[in-house]
Parts: structure tokens; C-alpha cells; sequence
């Protein structure tokens, strides 16, 4: 019941309840990307849309000045979806045709950085831009700024501004006209109005100063907590003159998450406007597609490790699933070298890349017992023989059966693959190239 009235304000705020006739399939993911969005033209990191429904997307987002167009399949150049003509301006409040362009370069502009919110509609391939109404700023809001730092208030296709959220204790001001700039904007009607249930006037404000004086009032927010604010009034010119505020407790995330117990990695980006959250793996691989990676063997259940044959100029991901590389990618948030340093750079979701600095063998290790993840390489120098200079042991084949000598605690045998293939020996193996692990030694061994 709360899901489906949480669509229900969605789509009317949004102005998509119709269903437009002769509406073409749904795509069930759609995404946002271009040098106006923080992936730029990274087309394995666009912002991805809400799915609202009915075939139609939503989202909300501050975007600089700068272009951008739409993809159905991440990472896919030819799922582009784009207006019919370069650098075509948005236009406010207006039905904007799309339409599926393969490798095309067609593109949105938008003219001005600021808030936006748009609903890409896939069933008539249309899309409609609209600028926020209000905004909030202050020490109770996301503290003073213009800009990103703004929360926006868009108003419904009746004109309507009503916005429910989280506020904390301190000052507060209203933003008007696109939220671009301290005035125009609503005051409250004298200094040190507390922002309490019930209605309060708003006093539509051109400057700070009226007559030489300063009348910047602001609100006063008393307690922290879920606030509803109703304007009240008419959208265009200042006719707002009232707000109805509604007040009750903050919001608690006790049930808000229905999953099994456990450890789970928890990761934000996008100035932590988006969370990813994934259990610890069971299973851990390391590569740079589910056709191209290596599996990291499991300790512990919270521990993986693997020789791998890692390359410079390659970029590598873990991932929990090959045959879903990338809705199942574990990254960094920058291109991070895996020899610099255990790193806790990782997160749940599809983001930069991992890197090495020279080509060779890799002990490459991932660790989730501690308090945030790390994950380390080391490159090893391998010997054409069985035999490493300095080694207290060594390692031979003789009639398919592997054999060390000497002393050692920890063995791991791998295929040319990656994969442990043997953790004791002696043990049978079969023709082929083999990298064997002795403790802190790295052989090479060839099986005729």
C-alpha cells in the first residue's frame, strides 16, 4: 500500500498519469549522460533514471551548462536515444520528441547550470523539462549555497508546490524563480519566525533591502524532523502567500530494508545522493568481462585470493557474477592502482576500474572481514625453472604427480586460468602451464 502510493504522487507530480494511445513497449532501465552530468560522457557511469512506470522515467538532478542525451542499455552506444537534431535546446514545460539513434551524436543542450527535472516518456519517445518552482537553503536544509547544494521544489502540471522531507534545526530560506540566485525569494513576514505546524504568511522579496533596510527575514526551523510544506497561492509573478506546514517525527530506516541477515557493503556517490548496497560475495572474480576474468578463491568466506596474469593498460573489475558482469561489478569511484597499497576503494556498483603497473603475475587479495572491504595486488617475478633464488624449497613433475621439497606452510597451485587447481601436495596435475604459491615463493612449472 505505501509502494503504491508512493508511484501514485510520483506520476502526478510528474504530469504522466495518461497513458498515451498507440504507446510503444517499455524498456525497463534507461539512463542520463553527457558533459552537463557529473559521468560526462563516461558511458559506463550515467545517472540512471527512475522507473516510474507506464513506460515513463523520472529524474531529478542539478546539470551544468552543457549537453547530454539518453541510453536504454548501459555502456552501449548503440542503444542512444536523442532528439532529432544537434544540440537542440531545452525548453520548459514542453513535450519534446526522442527518438532511437544507433552511434548517433545528436544531443540536448542545456543552456544554463541548475536544477532540473525531467520525464522521459518511451511509449510516445518523448520528454518534458521543467525548472523548479522553489528551493530551500540554510543550516536546516543542506546549509547555505546556491546551486547543488539547493533542494528543489517542482511544482505538478496544476501549478501545485508542495514538498515532504527531512529538516533540521536553524534558518531557513525560500528560493524562488529557478532557485539561480538569492532574490528573488519568499521571506518570512518579520525576524526570527518559527517555522512551527500551521499556517505562516510568505512575503515575496525582489532584494535584501527595501527603503535602505535590510529585510532578509528568514525562518527559524525549532526541531528536526519530516516537514510538509503547501504553498499557497499562484506559481507565476510571487503569488505565493501562505505556507501550511505539517510536522512530525525524523524518519527511521527500521524496516525500511527487507533482506536476509548478514554483512553487507554499503557505498554512496553522487555526493551521496544515491546508496548501492550488496551482500559480501560468496563468490569473487577478478577480470575485465565475465568472458575475461579470473575466479579469486575463498579463505574464509570473507577473504579471496588468486594468482592472476594481470595486464598494464587494461581495466579490471571485481564482480560476483560473470554471467552478469556488469549489474554485478564491485569498483572504485577512480581509476586505482592495485600495487599501491591495500585500498578500501570499493564499492557495489559499476564505477572506474582497477589498474596495474607493468604486465606479469599478480597475488591479487580481497578482504571483507574488517570494517570497510581492502583489496591489494602484489606482482611477482617469475622463474623459468622449479627452483627460486633464495627459495628454502622447490618444486618438481615428475609422472604427472607435483612434488615439493622442503619446509613450507602454505601451498596454492593455479592453472595458466587462475584458477587453484591444488592447496597440497603432492598432487596429480595434467599437461599444461602451472604457476605454484610456497609461502611467500612463486614457481613456474610446465607439465609435458
Amino acid at each position: 500500500m505505501r509502494i503504491s502510493k508512493l508511484v501514485f504522487m510520483l506520476l502526478l507530480q510528474a504530469g504522466i498519469l495518461a497513458v498515451p494511445a498507440g504507446a510503444r513497449g517499455e524498456s525497463p532501465r534507461l539512463f542520463l549522460l553527457g558533459d552537463a552530468t557529473e559521468a560526462g560522457w563516461n558511458e559506463w557511469l550515467p545517472e540512471e533514471m527512475v522507473n516510474i512506470g507506464n513506460g515513463c522515467f523520472l529524474w531529478d538532478g542539478y546539470l551544468e551548462a552543457g549537453n547530454f542525451k539518453f541510453l536504454d542499455s548501459r555502456g552501449d552506444w548503440g542503444a542512444g536515444i536523442a532528439p532529432d537534431g544537434d544540440g537542440v535546446e531545452i525548453r520548459m514545460m514542453e513535450q519534446m520528441g526522442i527518438s532511437r539513434q544507433p552511434y548517433g551524436t545528436n544531443s540536448f543542450r542545456n543552456p544554463e547550470a541548475g536544477w532540473l527535472r525531467m520525464v522521459v516518456n518511451m511509449r510516445d519517445m518523448s520528454v518534458n523539462f521543467r525548472r523548479p518552482a522553489l528551493g530551500l537553503t540554510g543550516p536546516a536544509a543542506l546549509g547555505w549555497g546556491l546551486g547543488s547544494t539547493v533542494i528543489p521544489i517542482f511544482a505538478d502540471d496544476e501549478g501545485n508546490v508542495e514538498w515532504t522531507g527531512q529538516l533540521r534545526v536553524g534558518e531557513l530560506k525560500i528560493l524562488a524563480d529557478g532557485c539561480r540566485d538569492w532574490v528573488p525569494c519568499y521571506n518570512a513576514p518579520f525576524e526570527g519566525d518559527v517555522l512551527s505546524a500551521g499556517g505562516h504568511a510568505v512575503v515575496y522579496n525582489t532584494s535584501d533591502y527595501k527603503d535602505g533596510v535590510f529585510v532578509d527575514f528568514k525562518y527559524n526551523v525549532p526541531r528536526a524532523g519530516t516537514y510538509t510544506l503547501k504553498f499557497k497561492g499562484e506559481l507565476s509573478g510571487g503569488g505565493f502567500y501562505g505556507v501550511d506546514v505539517a510536522t512530525g517525527a525524523e524518519p527511521s530506516l527500521d524496516g525500511a530494508f527487507a533482506a536476509a541477515p548478514g554483512r553487507y557493503l554499503v557505498a554512496l556517490d553522487r555526493r551521496a545522493r544515491r546508496v548501492h548496497v550488496a551482500a559480501v560475495p560468496q563468490r569473487l572474480y577478478i577480470g575485465t568481462s565475465g568472458s575475461e576474468c579470473v575466479e579469486l578463491a575463498g579463505a574464509s568466506g570473507e577473504s579471496f585470493s588468486a594468482v592472476a596474469y594481470l595486464r598494464q593498460g587494461e581495466y579490471y573489475k571485481l564482480s560476483t557474477d560473470p554471467a552478469d558482469w556488469d549489474n554485478c561489478a564491485l569498483s572504485p569511484d577512480t581509476d586505482t592502482d592495485l600495487t599501491a597499497g591495500a585500498t578500501a576503494n570499493l564499492a557495489p556498483m559499476h564505477g572506474f576500474s582497477y589498474i596495474v603497473p607493468a604486465d606479469g603475475y599478480y597475488d591479487v587479495s580481497v578482504d571483507f572481514s574488517g570494517a570497510a572491504p581492502a583489496i591489494s595486488a602484489r606482482r611477482h617475478e617469475l622463474s623459468a625453472v622449479a627452483d627460486a633464488e633464495g627459495a628454502a624449497v622447490s618444486v618438481g613433475v615428475r609422472g604427472g604427480v607435483l612434488a615439493v621439497e622442503g619446509e613450507y606452510r602454505a601451498l596454492a597451485v593455479y592453472d595458466v586460468a587462475g584458477r587453484m587447481v591444488a592447496s597440497s601436495a603432492p598432487c596429480r596435475v595434467s599437461r599444461g602451464v602451472y604457476v605454484v604459491k610456497v609461502d611467500n615463493n612463486i614457481f613456474k612449472i610446465s607439465v609435458k
